[in-house]
């Protein structure tokens, strides 16, 4: 068993409708099939963590209804502590639909429901007996959450991983407690300003949030790798060929896997390296949170398949 992470999200039950084609305003199509999955990208990166064999303390809020009876029992399964998961006893559980094409692309729609309505007792009461080096957040709790669990951090010294998502809850002062910050393109263009659509621009964007505080930028251009932003030099990091079935998630297991791997003293390059192969693992398979790879399947995954891009992404 590794150290300690401790991390804080959301928790929800996805629904998740398959298409062909993702339809026009005013269109009817016939989905391919409906299925529910649990899902939260707080508890992707939770279970990610507890696959990994991290000890993980878990801060997060479910409705006191089925969906969050079911995904409680998935996530204790998955090797995840508990105790610090909040049941909010008027509020239902957070629910998003999730619309993925043929190509494993994917749009969502849904409502934050309890996770909204984490409170800073509960976020207090998660951190009161951390040993924990280093905390993984994300945007989708209440803002009042986020803002104590960084504060707390801040008081400890505790290292924080900010996955800046969904971007439309990012705030300009969570970035200056950002160690690590892991924006996708379209939230790095919202943080910094810049639409990445070439080498140039992504290093633009990277060194604009890095000044906006952000110590670390990893920038997550999808199938084209990472540019990493760190000690004022640029890295880029190659992604995997692999046939996308489902991104739904990969996000969630990039930002854990990265997480895990540095915190056990391995270098920025070589831990965005594994995510990168832990995030195509995920997206190669169908399901969401039953498909987070672990560390052996990662290894033999990155034994085993060749790199995509050998000098830098190509937009």
């Amino acid at each position: 068993m590794k150290s300690e992470i401790i991390t804080m999200g959301s928790i929800n039950q996805d629904v998740f409708v398959n298409i062909n084609d993702f339809p026009e305003y005013g269109e009817t199509l016939w989905a391919n099939s409906i299925s529910s999955q649990p899902g939260g990208k707080g508890a992707n990166q939770a279970i990610t963590l507890a696959k990994l064999s991290n000890n993980v303390t878990f801060i997060s809020a479910i409705g006191n209804d089925n969906y969050g009876e079911k995904v409680l029992e998935f996530i204790k399964l998955s090797g995840v502590e508990i105790q610090n998961i909040t049941i909010k006893e008027e509020i239902g559980t957070g629910l998003f639909i999730v619309i993925l094409d043929k190509n494993g692309e994917n749009t969502m729609i849904g409502t934050l429901g309890a996770n909204n309505h984490l409170s800073v007792k509960d976020v207090k009461k998660g951190f009161k007996n951390t040993k924990a080096t280093y905390f993984l957040l994300q945007l989708e709790t209440s803002i009042s959450s986020i803002k104590t669990a960084l504060q707390i951090c801040d008081k400890k010294g505790i290292k924080v991983v900010l996955d800046p998502a969904p971007v439309d809850g990012i705030k300009e002062d969570f970035i200056q407690y950002a160690d690590i910050i892991t924006p996708n393109q379209k939230e790095a263009q919202v943080i910094s300003g810049i639409k990445v659509k070439d080498t140039c621009s992504a290093k633009k964007a990277a060194k604009i949030i890095h000044e906006k505080g952000a110590n670390t930028v990893i920038l997550k251009l999808g199938n084209k790798g990472s540019l990493i932003y760190d000690n004022n030099n640029f890295t880029f990091v190659d992604a995997y060929n692999v046939k996308t079935i489902n991104t739904v998630g990969a996000g969630d297991v990039f930002v854990a896997a990265l997480t895990s791997y540095i915190s056990s003293e391995n270098n920025i390059v070589e831990s965005v390296m594994y995510a990168t192969a832990a995030a195509a693992i995920k997206v190669s398979k169908l399901e969401t949170q039953k498909s987070i790879p672990t560390h052996d399947e990662i290894v033999e995954f990155r034994n085993n398949y060749n790199l995509k891009n050998k000098n830098g992404p190509s937009f």
